[in-house]
């Protein structure tokens, strides 16, 4: 089941201008995250719950559009405020737990019997997943969860032991953000109790991911769309699966405005995720017509090169309408000192499959919605002033909460590294 495929948390180290990328086993199913060797984290300029509107909370990020988070509050004790990854590519919430000592702990914020009062912890169901660097492993638990203004009492995971590569992951924890109504943990997920607790009448969020140079940050909306964040009308993809993923068809990736004639594509929608991880033969096809017959790629089969001042348009294909690239947003960092530069767009077939991950470098440039009744995802173009399609005429789905049964789940280290010297094409 889809919903016990947790993978790919991919970190990305900067060391002698090469990009060495690594990927792992991850409680997220795409989350990305990055970090530079020897560096440190900190988030002074965030608040709690900072949105005045009910409903819509300010999504932040690290200041590079690389990871993006919210911050909910947990428990009884009202500054106990936590940052965690807003990502729609998984289905969990979990952070850190107290009883912890590991590294990877103590260097985020943790919750315990000490920060509530109205913790419950349920020692026997417990759970545990195995990486090739370690293992993270933890209990389920209730308690409060405060989100845009609405409280509720809520399952989720305390993480008791984990791998000291998580020492990286910048953030308290992960908010996963799925088509499914439970977590794995087997609660309920955040969208199903909100809807089911009648706190919204619908099963919709919408995504503003923001940039790092839009002083106004990004944000999320729970139970519809905020029309201060986008333009014009949203067009909507029904979901091509019935496995509690954003999935959804590809009409076909155009360069220049010609398409390049992939059919039968699909592509998870995640916010979890920074880059575009593309199968490597479909991923060789966009470089090599995005440099044109004068330009070079280099490549190991994963990662790209090409020259920085590469304006070549690009856009992917959704319901009939295609979504710009801005040429900043798909070329990456600088990789050598002659002008060339890493793509945003990775050769990866993730978990083994032939799907496209629309990661953050595409929907940064994008508002999007999650439409959970409907079964279907929506972009629109940012901007204000857009059609608000959820309005009280409209009525909702009731939302049906399933109920699983609490698992142990074990996947195998992906490894994934980058030559020094990529060769030519």
């Amino acid at each position: 089941m889809w919903y016990l495929s947790h993978i790919v948390l991919t970190i990305l180290l900067w060391q002698n201008n090469v990009a060495l990328c690594s990927s792992m086993v991850s409680l997220s199913l795409y989350a990305t995250e990055y970090r530079r060797p020897g560096g440190t984290y900190s988030c002074t300029h965030c608040d709690p719950i900072r949105s005045s509107v009910k409903n819509v909370v300010q999504i932040d990020q690290n200041g590079s559009d690389i990871s993006y988070y919210v911050n909910i509050q947990l428990g009884s004790d009202t500054s106990s405020v936590f940052s965690v990854v807003v990502d729609t590519g998984s289905y969990d919430l979990w952070v850190y737990s107290e009883s912890c000592t590991n590294i990877s702990c103590i260097s985020h914020r943790q919750f315990g019997p000490e920060n509530s009062t109205t913790l419950e912890v349920y020692y026997d169901k417990r759970f545990s997943i195995s990486y090739g660097q370690g293992k993270v492993s933890g209990v389920a638990a209730t308690d409060y969860v405060e989100i845009a203004g609405y409280n509720m009492s809520l399952g989720f995971g305390l993480v008791e032991d984990v791998a000291n590569s998580f020492n990286a992951f910048p953030v308290d924890g992960v908010l996963g953000l799925s088509a499914s109504d439970v977590q794995i943990n087997g609660y309920p997920s955040i969208m199903a109790m909100l809807a089911d607790g009648g706190l919204i009448s619908r099963d919709v969020f919408a995504i503003d991911l923001g940039t790092g140079v839009n002083p106004n940050g990004g944000s999320i909306a729970l139970g519809g769309v905020d029309t201060t964040r986008f333009t014009g009308e949203i067009s909507f993809v029904d979901l091509a699966n019935t496995q509690g993923l954003w999935i959804v068809g590809v009409d076909d990736c155009y360069v220049n405005g010609k398409g390049e004639n992939f059919s039968n594509k699909l592509a998870l929608i995640d916010t979890g995720t920074t880059l575009i991880l593309i199968p490597s033969d479909d991923a060789l096809q966009i470089h090599k017509d995005l440099v044109g017959s004068a330009g070079v790629v280099r490549t190991d089969g994963i990662n790209y090169v090409i020259a920085c001042n590469t304006t070549t348009e690009l856009a992917f294909g959704f319901g009939g309408v295609q979504w710009t690239i801005d040429p900043s947003d798909y070329i990456g960092n600088t990789y050598d000192a002659d002008g060339n530069c890493v793509t945003n767009i990775q050769g990866v077939s993730v978990n083994g499959t032939s799907t496209w991950v629309m990661g953050a470098s595409f929907l940064k440039g994008i508002y999007t919605v999650y439409d959970k009744d409907n079964m279907r995802v929506g972009f629109a173009a940012k901007g204000a002033g857009g059609n608000d399609v959820y309005n009280a005429s409209n009525p909702t789905s009731s939302v049906s909460v399933e109920s699983i049964t609490l698992t142990t789940s074990t996947r195998s280290l992906i490894i994934i590294s980058m030559s020094t010297t990529p060769e030519g094409e």
